[in-house]
């Protein structure tokens, strides 16, 4: 192989080109710069909208400001509404908002968070509450079996290959995990998918079900003991006509930033929910290490979003961080919605942010910097309506010259740009205060 210009010999490389062009993850990271450059917020709206009357108010007194001069002096007339238009151009109420969201959408993506609509920044700068996922959000979603109970006369090989048959297809960090627990190999037919509860089909003949214990069970119309948890751990339950087959427990591993994320969130006057479709005792080990006091387990896909709207019905402005296929309705549901960078292609599509960098720091550095970004609008927007009230009674009073119209227009717009500058700022200090 030839790599930039020299032959490799020692240590030849395979290359497994998967995507090209469109279907890269570059392009794909492109599409969605695309799109939120195209979504205007609600603050970029409202500015072309005063721009446009500022514009047709100023044009009207240009000509009875011009028409007041024409008449008593008609020398000077041209060049003080030369100056009123000069002066008062509203490029400064024009940048305001796009210039601050241009860069700190650079900021943001510099730091591994890509913003994929327009709104995102405005609505996160108002969160008032934070929805985590648990599997493979706040932990790695890398589980490792942990435990098996064969409840039948079957070969525990064999019970691993029918788990890892039915599993197969599926993205589920747990799926993962069962998928590669032996290395023989069953086919699986029939197979369907239920999102938040697990997998059905066939193995050899028999019809099993593979997740959520009531799900599992579903196939059987015995009765069944509560399951005896197992601390720190998830249980997925494999079941037939007959009923359970076996019991795995799964152990994840917390991110070890997720700590501090959390308690920065807090820090910033955020309330912390934790949802999970997970067993009770295995959401409740991870909500104690995070010092989380709102969560539910065994939530459902319809669960979270019941849960989101009980939350937005009494005022809260959601913000919701998930990886997986049953993330994406309230994903979507949410006033704001953020997605792992190894999540799902769906959870990312309903997402208005993608954590690239999957380090939980940067989500309340994202806050921070969404609140400057706010901050910084109304600073500019402040200062362009200040400049104009000033400026535009000067000029038409004939004490402003065109050309210092022109310098003071341009000295206004370039105010306003570096203001703007000022998100490019590392905001980690500010998220230490905060945590």
């Amino acid at each position: 192989s030839v790599i930039g210009g020299t032959v490799n010999i020692e240590s030849p490389l395979v290359i497994v080109v998967e995507h090209v062009g469109e279907d890269t993850v570059l392009a794909a990271i492109q599409r969605l710069l695309d799109r939120a450059q195209t979504e205007k917020p609600a603050m970029a709206l409202m500015a072309d909208r005063v721009a446009a009357w500022f514009v047709a108010g100023l044009l009207l007194v240009a000509l009875i400001v011009g028409g007041y001069w024409w008449l008593l002096q008609p020398a000077q007339a041209f060049w003080i509404v030369l100056s009123i238009l000069v002066v008062t151009c509203p490029c400064a109420l024009s940048l305001a908002t796009p210039i601050a969201l241009t860069v700190a959408t650079g900021a943001l993506t510099r730091n591994g968070m890509l913003t994929t609509r327009g709104h995102a920044l405005e609505t996160l700068a108002r969160a008032t509450d934070i929805v985590f996922d648990k599997t493979g959000t706040l932990t790695y979603g890398r589980l490792a079996l942990e435990r098996v109970l064969i409840t039948n006369h079957q070969d525990e090989t064999e019970i691993r290959t029918i788990a890892s048959a039915l599993e197969q297809g599926s993205e589920h960090p747990l799926a993962r995990a069962l998928s590669h627990v032996t290395t023989e190999k069953f086919v699986a037919t029939d197979i369907v998918a239920t999102p938040g509860q697990g997998i059905s089909g066939t193995v050899n003949g028999v019809s099993y079900r593979i997740g959520e214990r009531a799900f599992a069970l579903g196939l059987s119309t015995k009765v069944f003991e509560t399951a005896t948890p197992v601390p720190g751990c998830s249980e997925v339950v494999l079941a037939n006509h007959d009923g359970i087959v076996a019991r795995f427990w799964l152990r994840d591993i917390l991110r070890p930033e997720a700590v501090e994320a959390v308690a920065a969130m807090a820090g910033l006057g955020i309330q912390v929910h934790l949802l999970s479709g997970d067993d009770t005792a295995a959401v409740r080990a991870v909500a104690t290490e995070l010092g989380v006091s709102h969560f539910q387990a065994r939530q459902q896909p319809q669960d979270k979003l019941a849960y989101l709207k009980a939350l937005q019905s009494n005022g809260a402005v959601v913000a919701m961080v998930g990886d997986g296929v049953n993330d994406a309705p309230v994903l979507a549901g949410a006033q704001v919605s953020i997605a792992m960078g190894s999540g799902t292609q769906l959870a990312q599509a309903s997402a208005d942010m993608v954590l690239l960098s999957e380090y939980l720091t940067r989500l309340p550095e994202a806050v921070v910097v969404a609140r400057r970004t706010l901050g910084i609008i109304r600073q500019n927007f402040a200062w362009a309506i200040l400049y104009n009230l000033v400026a535009l009674p000067l000029a038409a009073m004939g004490f402003i010259a065109p050309w210092m119209a022109a310098i003071g227009m341009s000295g206004s717009s370039l105010i306003v740009v570096l203001n703007a500058l000022r998100l490019a700022k590392n905001s980690s200090k500010e998220v230490q205060k905060a945590g």
